[in-house]
This record gives C-alpha cells, sequence and structure tokens, in this order.
C-alpha cells in the first residue's frame, strides 16, 4: 500500500509540474516583450544641472570672425540653431524662437549675453560638425494644468 501511496504522489507531482509549465508559457505568450533596455549612468550625474554661465572674460567677435559659423545646425532633438549676423554682432536662434547676441567664450565656444545659450561648435571640414548646445527651456503649463518650470538641456549639434 505504501508502494502505491508513493506511486500516486509521483504522478500527482508530475501533473502539477505539467500545469505549472503550461500556465508560465502561456503567460510568456500573452505577455509582450521588453521593448527598453535599461541605461546605466553615474550615480554623481543623477542630480547633475546644465548651467549657462557668462565667463569673466569673453572676446566680442567681428563678423570675419563668426563668418565660417553662419548657417544652420540641426540638433539631436530635431530643432535648428541659426547663426547669424545682426549688424556687427553675431545672433543664435533655436528655431523660430528670439535672436540672441553671442560672444566668444572661449575657441569655437560661444555664450548669449542673456543667458538663454551656450554652445561648442567645432568645424571639421567637408561641411561636418560636432558639438554642443546648451539652451533654456522657458516655463509652461500643461493641457492638465500642471506647470513644468524653466530648465536648461544640452543637445548634440549634428
Amino acid at each position: 500500500m505504501k508502494r502505491l501511496n508513493a506511486s500516486k504522489l509521483v504522478i500527482g507531482a508530475a501533473g502539477w509540474a505539467m500545469a505549472m509549465a503550461a500556465a508560465v508559457q502561456a503567460r510568456q505568450q500573452s505577455e509582450p516583450e521588453q521593448q527598453s533596455v535599461p541605461v546605466p549612468y553615474k550615480a554623481s550625474q543623477a542630480g547633475a544641472q546644465v548651467r549657462i554661465e557668462l565667463p569673466q572674460r569673453y572676446r566680442k567677435m567681428w563678423p570675419q570672425d563668426y563668418d565660417d559659423y553662419r548657417r544652420g545646425y540641426t540638433l539631436s532633438n530635431g530643432q535648428t540653431l541659426a547663426i547669424a549676423p545682426r549688424g556687427m554682432h553675431m545672433y543664435a536662434r533655436i528655431d523660430d524662437g528670439q535672436w540672441h547676441q553671442l560672444v566668444a567664450a572661449a575657441p569655437n565656444a560661444f555664450v548669449a549675453l542673456d543667458r538663454q545659450l551656450q554652445m561648442e561648435i567645432n568645424l571639421l571640414g567637408d561641411d561636418q560638425v560636432s558639438g554642443w548646445v546648451a539652451m533654456v527651456v522657458p516655463q509652461r503649463t500643461l493641457a492638465n494644468g500642471l506647470v513644468v518650470p524653466e530648465r536648461t538641456v544640452r543637445l548634440a549639434v549634428r
């Protein structure tokens, strides 16, 4: 009789295992595959905030100084950075936004006098460029009434 009970126990356990395997398989088929991949970041960067600072010493530029930079640049978010002369000064704007007067902070580095834009543009030749733009995104109110505060973002120049 002990043998009979042991065999029933083995058969019952096997049936339970098969039922669990079928349930797991059905669950895996009904759940969508994960579409995102976690990207690690340094803990020291978690609270880092982009700031636009006007250097203590900067250089005003003459038109011939910024001739090579006069054009439109596509940013990593799809917007366009335009750099153009206005009188004797160099100005920049994002898309159809406000124009900001630029000064040279260092070679290939520029800051708007109103601290709304900062950029580094490296001209590589053959119309190739690299660099980045930091810009202030103004406060806005969402449709649900929530207010998104002003913030500064940094984008790649392509």
